[in-house]
């Protein structure tokens, strides 16, 4: 007489055949799967499911990832992934490869992005590999982060912003030198006083696009509050350089700013720090800035910290 199966077993018996129930599930499950020969990374088998991913011409995980994969960052992470999962053959019967997600251009031209999982079996000579596409909640959760991460005003990033950028870099690469800039612009609040919110609004948007022109794509423009300011300039070469950056910012921010009826000539100060020269952190980098901008506004000659309101002219009305 069979022995029942305790709580939690599956029952064998009342199940089909294991290899037809296998290709069944293999076939018309809807997340993308693939059997790899490690020996020489050949795709040996794939389901419909993938063809949404790759085409039949993609034979090599390697051919994947180069032809497939738009993300170099992402393609070095699966890289390092493989060679250390093979590395555990000699150790291990089985290996695995933690969740990875993955931006994979597909057989229609639009880049999806998927979470990819890999399972090693080193004695069989196979690997599996699962791509589940995670696109539509990843795109609504990247929209969501970009807006949490976003000033409304000006459409450059925020503190929060400013800080998981931070946090990226570091975790990126925790012995390079970061450079940061904290501007300030001078007698802001006399444009508001005098001219209302809307100009002063369109004055800082107008910062906001000059700051951003005038540093590298890599470099992250964030507003910290008010007519305050900050830059993170990720892998600067020395602090030569980061002055040379706030020279040209300096002067960038003279040019005056033009509205339908007025002309705004506008100057602004700026302060630097240099991780790890300057502090071990964001915040004291930050503080650092700080007082460095603030040292700058103090050495100003009197007669140009004056608050009479000077940065305005009336252009004619047309």
């Amino acid at each position: 007489m069979a022995t029942p199966p305790l709580p939690g077993e599956i029952d064998f018996t009342n199940l089909p055949d294991l290899a037809v129930l296998g290709q069944t599930l293999f076939k018309r499950v809807p997340i993308g799967a693939i059997v790899v020969r490690l020996s020489d990374s050949q795709i040996i088998l794939r389901n419909p499911a993938f063809r949404h991913i790759a085409n039949d011409d993609i034979t090599t995980v390697s051919s994947l990832l180069d032809t497939c994969c738009v993300d170099p960052t992402q393609r070095e992470q699966i890289h390092q992934q493989i060679t250390q999962a093979k590395s555990r053959a000699d150790k291990e019967e089985t290996s695995e490869m933690p969740e990875l997600v993955l931006d994979l251009k597909g057989t229609d031209g639009r880049v999806r992005i998927v979470q990819h999982y890999a399972l090693l079996f080193h004695k069989m000579d196979i690997a599996i590999g699962i791509f589940r596409d995670i696109s539509d909640i990843k795109r609504k959760y990247r929209a969501l982060q970009k807006e949490a991460f976003t000033d409304e005003l000006t459409g450059v990033g925020n503190r929060r912003g400013l800080m998981e950028r931070w946090n990226e870099e570091m975790e990126d690469d925790p012995n390079q030198v970061i450079g940061f800039l904290m501007i300030d612009l001078d007698q802001f609040k006399p444009i508001n006083d005098t001219y209302g919110h809307a100009i002063g609004d369109h004055v800082l948007q107008s910062l906001a696009r000059r700051l951003r022109k005038g540093v590298r794509k890599s470099d992250y423009v964030a507003r910290l509050g008010g007519d305050e300011f900050g830059i993170l300039l990720p892998d600067i070469q020395s602090r030569t350089m980061l002055d040379t950056i706030r020279n040209k910012l300096l002067v960038s921010l003279k040019r005056p700013v033009i509205t339908n009826t007025l002309k705004l000539n506008l100057s602004g100060s700026i302060g630097g720090g240099l991780y790890p020269e300057d502090g071990q952190d964001l915040p004291a980098i930050m503080v650092h800035a700080d007082h460095s901008m603030y040292s700058t506004k103090k050495s100003i000659p009197a007669r140009k910290r004056s608050k009479k309101h000077r940065v305005t002219a009336r252009l004619p009305v047309a």
